[in-house]
C-alpha cells in the first residue's frame, strides 16, 4: 500500500499509464523528464494567470505565439 501524500517529498515513484506516459512523452519531444518540467512550467503559468486546481480547466484561455525570438 503506498504512503499517503506529503509536502514534503522530493522523490516519488509512479507508475505511468499509456496515455501519460505519451502526454510527458510529446511535452518533452521524446524525453519524459523533460515533459515533466515542461508539464510544471505550464502548470506554473496557469497559476500565475490565476488558475486554481478547483477550477475548470475549460476556464483556460490558451493563446500560441508563433513569433520567432
Amino acid at each position: 500500500m503506498a504512503r499517503p501524500p506529503s509536502p514534503n517529498t522530493v522523490n516519488f515513484l509512479r507508475i505511468l499509464s499509456d496515455p501519460q506516459r505519451m502526454i510527458l512523452l510529446a511535452a518533452g519531444e521524446g524525453n519524459i523528464s523533460r515533459g515533466f518540467e515542461n508539464v510544471l512550467s505550464l502548470y506554473q503559468h496557469a497559476h500565475n494567470q490565476g488558475f486554481r486546481p478547483d477550477m475548470e480547466l475549460s476556464s483556460l484561455g490558451i493563446a500560441v505565439n508563433n513569433k520567432q525570438p
